[in-house]
């Protein structure tokens, strides 16, 4: 997903911050529990405002700044729409092949990961959609989920298995025997990493040197640092687990979608609700949710607002 540049936001978010820490899970070795911390805050967020209920199943936001507005999928109604932050909400396309995660692209068009088990890139008006990957050494993709996009026009996203197990047009077996995050750069794949178990969400930090994956499993945040990527697979160092929020809504496996903002810290879904780290995996803050988020994207005509994509709804913070 495409990487968020405006602190003001951050900073209006620690309004929401929520206070204390329970609901240790198990982890990794060298991960970091991250607690979640209490923020002494101003009232910098106007309001939280859900814009339209009804979905399915809602994910995958980027902000199009053409067209000004956000573009988001309702996965398991097959439908990708655009929604102003007024709540304006147009249908772009339908049926959509289970879109999930979106990102834009230098030129204006979006990258979609698509539980058909294909990566895509489609015009901002829904128009144009083409497949630019659907395998990997000869062997099907398992689920493209999440996608984020380099500064150079790289295209990275994870590879799950949720579109075959249920989440997609039809269960099927995988073909490869990972779980993989990619790299789809000049027409060509490679493979980042193939040892996460169910890796999800997926962002790049400010210089592009370093790659953030969530994974649902565990709820546990890794990175890899791809600074040095010459084609060959790169380890996954864990960086820290999610803890449940308190007030949010229950739950064991959540880590979803994940955003970097212009500073380094990610912006994280989870059990409960939406945590901001820093780079070191330390909580900064945490909002509760009550009911799962899957993603969230900034946006705005002045970039201080976050469309968050929980459940069977969207909803716009500022």
């Amino acid at each position: 997903m495409a990487m968020i540049r405006i602190s003001s936001v951050l900073r209006a978010l620690t309004c929401l911050a929520a206070i204390g820490s329970q609901g240790v899970l198990n982890l990794p070795a060298q991960a970091n529990v991250a607690s979640h911390a209490t923020v002494p805050c101003q009232p910098l967020v106007s309001a939280i405002k859900p814009l339209k209920v009804g979905f399915k199943w809602t994910e995958g936001p980027a902000w199009d700044p053409s067209s000004k507005r956000w573009i988001f999928s309702d996965l398991m109604g097959e439908t990708e729409y655009g929604i102003t932050p007024a709540g304006v909400l147009t249908t772009l396309r339908r049926p959509a092949g289970y879109p999930n995660g979106h990102a834009l692209l230098p030129d204006g068009s979006f990258v979609v990961a698509q539980h058909d088990r294909t990566l895509g890139k489609v015009n901002a008006d829904g128009s144009g959609y083409q497949v630019i990957a659907k395998s990997y050494q000869g062997r099907r993709l398992n689920s493209p989920n999440d996608v984020t996009v380099a500064s150079n026009g790289d295209v990275y996203f994870t590879d799950p298995i949720f579109g075959i197990d249920g989440f997609g047009p039809v269960k099927a077996s995988p073909e490869l025997p990972f779980r993989g995050v990619y790299r789809y750069s000049k027409g060509a794949l490679s493979l980042i990493s193939d040892k996460l178990e169910e890796p999800n969400g997926i962002a790049l930090n400010p210089t592009g040197t370093m790659l953030y994956v969530s994974q649902t499993s565990n709820n546990t945040i890794y990175k890899i640092d791809i600074s040095s990527y010459n084609g060959s697979p790169l380890p996954a160092t864990p960086l820290f687990t999610f803890k449940q929020i308190p007030q949010g809504h229950p739950s064991s496996r959540a880590s979803d979608g994940l955003r970097v903002d212009s500073k380094g810290n990610i912006w994280a879904t989870g059990p409960g609700g939406i945590g901001v780290f820093r780079p070191d995996g330390s909580n900064i803050c945490s909002i509760p949710f009550g009911d799962h988020v899957a993603n969230l994207a900034p946006g705005g005509s002045d970039g201080r607002s976050v469309l968050v994509t929980s459940d069977r709804k969207s909803t716009r913070l500022n």
